[in-house]
């Protein structure tokens, strides 16, 4: 009974991404950004709890890791596309863009997912040998990235298509480039991402709200770069 429960856990957290991961694209419907930022929240908590208990308890499995990208790819690839559809779906009318710049403005988000399972599916299937490091833009991050930035409610020249279709392009090449990213289970990082935290405060105090997620992700980029080229 032990072993069964044991086993279980993690994939019950993992069941708990999933579902605040569907939660996440019901409130965009909604336009409840804050509920929807907070269920990509708890999304987040339940990837690196599922991974940290499976750890823990000796209790990884082939299942888990399927289950572990099936739900990552809902929760970060396909929860944050419904969320910049639903967010463009009110204002996109106003817009003062020719028709043909909108189109592509509500199809581009449906690149996300796509991008997001190569990312999960290459994680799957490649070993990394330096486990201080992902190889490209882990998705939790990719839908940390939308869940701030629909927060502060973009508006004007964040809404050019160009802008708009910029960042989706950035951040889906971001997840399946070779880029380095740092990670949190190795301990050697956390004077790096102690880093981040001082960055990311002086981000929220100068900067514009919809610029917070940009600055912080060029921040974890360059901090990652820095850190690889740095001795462990």
């Amino acid at each position: 009974m032990a072993s069964t429960v044991r086993t279980l856990l993690p994939n019950l957290l993992t069941l708990g991404n999933l579902a605040a991961g569907s939660w996440a694209i019901a409130l965009s419907y909604q336009q409840e950004w804050i509920l929807f930022a907070a269920a990509l929240g708890i999304a987040m908590a339940c990837d690196w709890l599922d991974g940290f208990t499976a750890r823990l308890l000796h209790a990884e499995s082939p299942l888990g890791k399927e289950l572990d990208s099936l739900a990552d790819l809902v929760s970060f690839g396909i929860a944050p596309a419904f969320g910049l559809y639903n967010y463009l779906r009110e204002p996109l009318p106003l817009l003062p863009y020719e028709r043909e710049w909108r189109a592509w403005m509500v199809l581009a988000p449906f690149a996300l997912p796509l991008l997001a399972a190569w990312r999960l599916a290459r994680f799957t299937v490649e070993e990394n040998p330096d486990k201080r490091f992902f190889s490209g833009l882990p998705t939790p991050a990719q839908g940390a990235f939308w869940a701030i930035w629909l927060l502060t409610g973009p508006q004007g020249p964040w809404l050019h298509p160009l802008v708009w279709m910029g960042f989706i392009a950035l951040m889906g090449l971001a997840m399946v480039s070779r880029w380095p990213f740092l990670t949190l289970k190795s301990r050697s990082n956390l004077p790096w991402f102690l880093s981040l935290v001082v960055v990311g405060g002086a981000v929220l105090v100068f900067l514009p709200p919809p610029a917070w997620s940009p600055a912080l992700l060029l921040t974890y980029a360059l901090l990652s770069r820095l850190a690889r080229l740095t001795p462990p």
